[in-house]
């Protein structure tokens, strides 16, 4: 076998298996992988978004995080005449969600950047075959799945907003649907003229020069040449903790989610988990109680960790009450994300999750790539728009993680969701470690988030329809009575002490799986 990816589409997945096949590592396909989601989840993410990547290496098991996330632009909105933000709502069925756009909404993008030093670090094919996968079905077309068909429906204010992303996601007047094919063969020109000319050199000129035309203080945006010139893709060492058995390597600050994962992981560990049945009332409790921890001790950041034994005790406080803690509901964000997990048979891995929002509604020149409106997603700004530190690395909750068993059994894991990603990541890890399921179940299995006062769960498992999780009293319940993108979409690989494969696409987010 060559190697094992789980990704947000089956076109995505491919792009990497065929990498695999051709002998590229797991840097390789998760890089070919990430290219081709501009046609297998063309709403879901974007070249000119941002992301993390965290990479194993096989033969030494040193562990790096490659941080390609956004810098805030060194301009704020009230440097610039015609600050051009403005608000869209997005409609959710039982509710509506405020998004943001328009030229200040974009902030300094790092996937280009990011995904190309990548391969250069630790990848071993060129640029030219790595994107072949993905200009093949640029040009060809790809037939969306259910998925794409929902999300494109959900952001058709935003993809249908101005000419030029009509021109990409209703070139028939109409929104995209599944079903329909999707062409962008002008994307497929710029990802060649990358490779054909050098990267560096056709980013830093013709992509970044439109960037700027379009996205600058003459167009009402922020962005300006010297935001492009300090922007650096960052490598770094990851944070890395015990749980059970096991050695979890997750992302370390600026991000906030990794260290989030962390703490809820350590005062989990505290607790006697393999004995409560999941998604019992118990269960629910405890997990509650490490999420509420977790929330209230952000602002300290990895200094939770440090502090832990008063965070423990406040856990262990909240795990004796009769009912969930019942402060008033937030608004949780729904940004657009995507996560590709890799291994190959050397046991190389790969994890990465990267973003653009829910898109600028703007397509970058010609190159068919359209911006990020990372500067207005709320999740990343808690002081207020306008208010981030300029010039700096934007924080994420992005936190692709990967867990090495003291019996040598590697997985590799992450998943989109906005504040549901750490919840997410943390109940899978203790469905394999403390349950006992196997990968696909983990995955596949329900979950939940509390945060705020609510509590949300997927109730299609539960034999009285999660009934008695009422009588914990959260302020507000919600059911779902189905699988639900709310929860994320963890796509998770694994490789045995043996070398056997194996792992799992979360259906809730279109996720396939492919061992090759």
């Amino acid at each position: 076998m060559h190697g094992v990816i789980a990704a947000g589409s089956e076109p995505t997945a491919q792009a990497g298996a065929e990498i695999l096949r051709l002998g590229g590592n797991a840097a390789d396909a998760a890089v070919a992988a990430c290219f081709a989601t501009s046609a297998g989840e063309p709403t879901l993410t974007s070249l000119a978004g941002a992301g993390v990547l965290m990479h194993r290496d096989g033969a030494s098991g040193v562990v790096t995080v490659c941080d390609f996330f956004s810098d805030a632009p060194r301009l704020g909105p009230k440097d610039v005449e015609g600050f051009d933000f403005f608000h869209v709502d997005l409609d959710f069925g039982p509710t509506t969600q405020r998004f943001y756009i328009g030229a200040g909404a974009a902030s300094v993008p790092g996937v280009i950047p990011g995904l190309c030093q990548v391969l250069e670090r630790f990848g071993t094919l060129p640029l030219a075959e790595i994107i072949a996968p993905a200009c093949r079905m640029l040009r060809d077309g790809v037939v969306l799945g259910p998925y794409q068909g929902r999300a494109a429906k959900l952001l058709e204010p935003i993809l249908t907003h101005t000419e030029s992303g009509r021109k990409v996601f209703a070139p028939e007047g109409r929104i995209l649907v599944a079903g329909d094919r999707f062409f962008l063969p002008q994307l497929a020109d710029t990802l060649e003229a990358l490779a054909r000319e050098g990267w560096r050199k056709h980013y830093d000129g013709s992509i970044t020069s439109a960037m700027l035309s379009q996205f600058g203080p003459a167009a009402g945006g922020l962005l300006t040449a010297d935001d492009f010139a300090a922007y650096e893709v960052r490598f770094a060492q990851p944070l890395e903790l015990r749980y059970r058995h096991s050695h979890v390597v997750t992302m370390p600050p600026p991000a906030a989610g990794g260290a989030m994962i962390a703490l809820m992981l350590r005062l989990l560990e505290t607790v006697d988990l393999a004995s409560l049945t999941p998604l019992s009332p118990d269960y629910v409790r405890v997990l509650a109680a490490a999420m509420t921890t977790a929330d209230e001790a952000r602002g300290e950041g990895i200094q939770a960790l440090q502090r832990f034994e008063r965070w423990r005790a406040h856990f262990e406080t909240l795990c004796k009450s009769a009912s969930l803690p019942p402060p008033p509901p937030a608004m949780t964000g729904r940004e657009h994300t995507t996560h590709v997990s890799v291994i190959d048979a050397a046991g190389n891995a790969a994890a990465v999750t990267f973003s653009y929002g829910e898109g600028n509604a703007h397509i970058v020149g010609d190159t068919g790539i359209m911006m990020n409106n990372l500067m207005g997603e709320e999740d990343l700004h808690p002081a207020g728009f306008g208010n981030s530190p300029r010039g700096t690395r934007l924080s994420t909750m992005m936190s692709p993680t990967l867990l090495i068993d003291d019996d040598g059994v590697i997985v590799v894991m992450g998943t989109g969701g906005a504040n549901r990603i750490r919840t997410a990541i943390v109940q899978v890890i203790g469905l394999l470690e403390d349950a006992g399921f196997d990968a696909a179940a983990a995955v596949a299995a329900p979950r939940m988030h509390f945060e705020d006062g609510v509590l949300n769960v997927e109730v299609f498992d539960l034999p009285d329809g999660g009934d008695a999780l009422a009588a914990l009293g959260p302020s507000t319940y919600v059911r779902f009575p189905e699988r639900s993108l709310f929860f994320g979409g963890v796509h998770l690989v694994r490789r045995a002490a043996d070398g056997k494969l194996d792992g799992g696409g979360d259906p809730r987010r279109g996720g396939v799986c492919i061992i090759v």
